[in-house]
C-alpha cells in the first residue's frame, strides 16, 4: 500500500482458468511481512498503471520514499510488484491488516510525521505526472478457499496471480467449484495457494484474486505438472461436469507472473540482515 494514498498460486488457477474459458493468478496492529507465516485478514491492493519508460524513475523516487520511511522507523511495511506479463507498464503494491482500526492506525501514523508525510506527498505528486492511471481495493482473505496458505514471503520472488471475475449473484456456487478444486488437489499435497475476495473497489464481490508466491520461475514448471496430475486424478467426468459449469459461473479469468520488487518493497530490517543481496539491494 502507498501509505499516503489512503483518501500474491499453485496450479489451480492456471487448471481452472482454461477449463472454465475453454468453452467461450504476523503483527496485529498490521500484518507486519517478517510475521507473516500465513495470509492477512484484509488486504489492500494499489494497482497503478504506468506511461511508457517511466518505470526507472518510479522505481527511483520510491526506493527514496523506502529510505524515509526505514529512517522513520514506519511500521507500514508493504510489498510492491512489477507485471512480467499482461500489462508490464503495471505496478502492485500490497499491504497486510488485520482490521480497519489498524488500516487506519497505519495512515495516522505516517500522517503524524510531518517531515514524513511532506516528503511523501511531493514524491506522491511527482509519481502522478508518471501515471496513467492509479487506483486502490481492498480483498478479503477466504480462508475456506485457499490450499495450504500458510508460507513465509521473505524467500519468495515472483508470484503467479489470477483473476476471475464471476457473474453476478453467481458467487456461492465460484466458491462451490474452487472447493471442489480443493478436494480434487488433495493428490498434489505440494500444491498451495491464497484466495481473496474484493470488498472494496470496482467489481466488488465479485472479483476474486487466487495468489502463489515463488522462490523461483522453476515453481511454474511445477504448476504445470502438478495441473497434469490433477486432471489425470480428477477423471473425465469431474472434467466435464466443471467445463458446463464453468463458462455460466466465471465471466472472465486471466493469470499473470509478477516480480517482487526489491526498490519498491518496504520490507522489515530482518530481511535486510538475512537476504542483503536480494532486499538491499539499492
Amino acid at each position: 500500500m502507498k501509505t499516503v494514498r489512503m483518501g500474491v498460486f499453485a496450479p489451480i488457477p492456471v487448471v481452472m482458468a482454461a477449463l472454465a474459458l475453454c468453452a467461450v493468478p504476523a503483527a496485529r496492529a498490521q500484518h507486519s511481512p517478517d510475521q507473516m507465516q500465513g495470509p492477512p485478514k484484509y488486504l489492500y491492493l494499489g494497482n497503478t498503471e504506468l506511461k511508457p519508460g517511466q518505470n526507472g524513475e518510479f522505481a527511483k523516487l520510491e526506493s527514496e520514499e523506502i529510505d524515509a520511511l526505514r529512517a522513520a522507523k514506519s511500521t507500514s511495511h508493504y510489498f510492491g510488484m512489477w507485471s512480467i506479463t499482461g500489462n508490464t507498464s503495471r505496478v502492485l503494491f500490497f499491504h497486510g491488516f488485520d482490521s480497519y482500526a489498524d488500516l487506519q492506525k497505519t495512515h495516522d501514523e505516517v500522517a503524524g510525521n510531518a517531515t514524513l508525510s511532506a516528503m511523501l506527498r511531493k514524491n506522491n505528486a511527482a509519481e502522478g505526472m508518471m501515471e496513467a492511471s492509479h487506483h486502490g481495493s481492498v480483498y478479503e482473505f477466504k480462508k475456506d478457499l485457499s490450499l495450504n496458505p500458510p508460507m513465509s514471503l521473505e524467500k519468495m520472488r515472483f508470484a503467479d496471480i489470477t483473476l476471475f471475475k464471476v457473474r453476478g449473484g453467481q458467487e456461492r456456487a465460484f466458491e462451490h467449484m474452487v472447493k471442489v478444486y480443493l478436494k480434487a488437489y488433495a493428490s498434489v499435497p505440494e500444491a498451495r495457494f491464497v484466495t481473496f475476495q474484493k470488498q472494496y473497489g470496482e467489481g466488488s464481490g465479485t472479483t476474486y484474486l487466487l495468489i502463489t508466491p515463488l522462490e523461483s520461475l522453476a515453481g511454474v514448471d511445477a504448476e504445470v505438472e502438478a495441473g497434469k496430475t490433477f486432471v489425470k486424478d480428477a477423471g473425465p467426468d469431474l472434467l466435464a461436469v466443471l467445463r458446463g459449469e464453468g463458462p455460466s459461473v466465471i465471466e472472465s479469468a486471466e493469470s499473470n507472473l509478477c516480480a517482487f520488487g526489491a526498490k519498491i518493497s518496504y520490507v522489515p530490517d530482518k530481511w535486510l540482515t538475512d537476504s542483503p543481496d536480494y532486499w538491499g539491494k539499492k
